[in-house]
């Protein structure tokens, strides 16, 4: 199990895009992302909200290929790293917890894609690695975020928030690599 960092999580300082659950129901996924990336300054971190609704899962992940796009970040390994792990962070944030709405971030630092999703904290549980048995229907998420990134963890925000985060090394590298 990883270490959980009960400090509170530093707040974000970049304009945070808000979306509603009329927006994100009423819409094409791809349509919805390109015109919410329209207010999106490239080579600045992308930071957005949606409601805590299975549909936000591919929303979020359509948000992120274009954020990629707009960064220039093609390679093969990286991208698909980002994508699989912001769509799990999205999936275990609307299925574990009751909040309203989740956040997240993508960042770009010089060697690596920093993602982050933040939920509100309705829940007793704290996210935990869990190597899933072939019988088992759920329980890989945290399991393929570990595979596909060259760090991860969890804090507890002192709001009750829980951000799970994970680092994705830019060279293209797998992260069984790093």
């Amino acid at each position: 199990m990883r270490p959980v960092s009960r400090e509170a999580v530093p707040p974000f300082t970049e304009e945070e895009i808000p979306l509603t659950t009329a927006e994100i129901d009423g819409r094409p996924t791809g349509a919805l992302a390109e015109d919410v990336l329209r207010h999106w300054v490239r080579g600045r971190p992308l930071s957005f909200r949606l409601p805590s609704l299975v549909r936000a899962v591919p929303v979020s992940r359509r948000l992120a290929g274009l954020w990629l796009d707009a960064e220039g970040v093609r390679a093969g390994h990286t991208r698909e790293a980002v994508l699989l792990v912001i769509s799990e962070l999205v999936t275990n944030a609307v299925e574990h917890s009751n909040s309203a709405y989740i956040t997240a971030w993508l960042r770009r630092t010089a060697d690596r894609l920093l993602v982050e999703v933040r939920d509100q904290g309705r829940t007793s549980v704290v996210p935990r690695l869990h190597r899933a048995t072939p019988e088992e229907d759920h329980g890989r998420g945290l399991a393929l975020v570990a595979d596909h990134s060259q760090d991860w963890g969890v804090r507890l925000g002192t709001d009750g928030s829980c951000s799970v985060w994970a680092a994705v090394p830019l060279s293209g590298r797998s992260a069984a690599a790093c």
